[in-house]
C-alpha cells in the first residue's frame, strides 16, 4: 500500500527535514478490533509512507533475523501475548542491530510476561486478575487535552496543544527512563501520553497512548503526530 498524495503542511515538513525517499514501514495488527476504513484512511494519508499490514501469528516472522532490513520502521498495532522464544531472540536482535519502533495504543498491553518488549516500549498496561490495586483500567469516549511536553524533540514540529476524544487508559506502569512528548490532565488518564525512548545505539522507540477510534485518526495534529514519529523512528 502507498500513501496518497501529501498535504501542504506535511509536503512543507518532509522538506524541512531533508527527507529524499519513502520510508517502508511494517504495521503489525491482531489480537483487537479496531476501525479498518478509518485507521487505514490515517495511514494512506501520511506522506512519504509505503506501509504493508501484516496481522499476527505472520507478523511475528519479521522478527526472525531473514527478515532484517525490509523495513525501516514497525508501527505496533496489534494486542497479542504469544510468541516463540525464537520471535524473542529475532526481536531481541532487531534492536540492537537498528530498527525504528512505533507502539500506538493497545499495543502497550501486548506479551504481558515478556519484560524485553515493556522496556522497550517504556510502560505496561497490567492485566492483573489477582489484584486491583495494580491492575490497569480504560474508559471509552473520553474529552481530553494533549498538552506539549517537550517542544525540542523534532516529533513535535508543528504541533500545538489539541483535543482528543478517545479511550483513555489508567493506573499504567511508566518507566521512569522515557522521555515525554505529550500529557494531560485527566484525572482518570495515565499522565504522559506519549513519550520516546532511545532503547539500543541504532534504535529509537515512540509511544503514543491515544489512538482508539476514527475521530483521532481524522485528527490533523494526530496524523501530524503518528507520521513525525515515524520518521523520528527511522532516524533518516
Amino acid at each position: 500500500m502507498k500513501a496518497t498524495l501529501p498535504t501542504l503542511a506535511l509536503t512543507f515538513l518532509l522538506t524541512h527535514l531533508s527527507l529524499s525517499q519513502d520510508l517502508s514501514v511494517l504495521v503489525l495488527t491482531g489480537g483487537h478490533g479496531f476501525n479498518r476504513p478509518a485507521f487505514f484512511e490515517m495511514m494512506d494519508a501520511l506522506p512519504g509512507i509505503r506501509y504493508t499490514e501484516m496481522a499476527h501469528p505472520e507478523a511475528r516472522q519479521y522478527f526472525l533475523e531473514k527478515h532484517h532490513g525490509e523495513f525501516d520502521v514497525l508501527v505496533f498495532y496489534d494486542m497479542i501475548q504469544d510468541i516463540s522464544p525464537e520471535e524473542k531472540e529475532g526481536f531481541e536482535k532487531l534492536v540492537q542491530k537498528g530498527i525504528g519502533l512505533v507502539f500506538l495504543h493497545h499495543a502497550i498491553v501486548s506479551y504481558q510476561n515478556w519484560d524485553f518488549y515493556r522496556d522497550i516500549l517504556g510502560g505496561r498496561y497490567i492485566e492483573n486478575e489477582g489484584d486491583p490495586a495494580i491492575q490497569s483500567n480504560y474508559k471509552h469516549e473520553v474529552g481530553f487535552k494533549a498538552r506539549i511536553v517537550n517542544r525540542r524533540n523534532d516529533i513535535l514540529n508543528g504541533i500545538k496543544d489539541f483535543d482528543i476524544y478517545d479511550e483513555i487508559y489508567g493506573n499504567v506502569w511508566i518507566s521512569e527512563t522515557v522521555n515525554p512528548l505529550l500529557s494531560t490532565k485527566h484525572p482518570g488518564s495515565m499522565p504522559i501520553l506519549a513519550w520516546t525512548q532511545q532503547p539500543s545505539r541504532h534504535t529509537r522507540s515512540v509511544y503514543i497512548q491515544p489512538g482508539h477510534g476514527p475521530e483521532v485518526f481524522s485528527h490533523p495534529m494526530y496524523r501530524k503526530l503518528l507520521a513525525q514519529s515515524i520518521y523520528w523512528a527511522s532516524g533518516k
